[in-house]
């Protein structure tokens, strides 16, 4: 998949409201997307996905006229994040939970019989 297919590039190139975000993800293959920085003109801003390290990306939402000094030091700051114990504004999503959904096919399989009314 390459960039221009991913859900994120889209909505981003087809919003008009402004919202600024720093995240970072951990993993170390985004499965063929690959880095890239684009700009919204409607908005102002420019979304930028980049790899800092092995495992390190961040995504970014800002205006294309920055601050340049305040932008760097939050990028590095969430770059610096501790995993444990959380920061306060650290938010955890874990899409490799391997066992969720285990057995529930078998047991949620087949209509459900609804009760006769009296």
């Amino acid at each position: 998949m390459a960039s221009e297919d991913c859900f994120i590039v889209d909505a981003f190139v087809n919003t008009s409201e402004p919202v600024n975000f720093i995240i970072r993800l951990l993993y170390s293959s985004f499965d063929g997307i690959s880095p890239f920085e684009l700009t919204n003109n409607w908005t102002g801003e420019r979304l930028t996905f980049r790899q800092i390290d092995k495992y390190n990306w961040l995504l970014v939402r800002c205006p294309i006229v920055r601050e340049e000094d305040k932008w760097a030091k939050w990028e590095k700051e969430a770059i610096q994040w501790k995993l444990y114990p959380p920061e306060w504004n650290y938010i955890t999503v874990n899409f490799q939970d391997s066992d969720i959904g285990d057995g529930m096919v078998e047991t949620n399989e087949g209509p459900s019989e609804e009760e006769p009314a009296e």
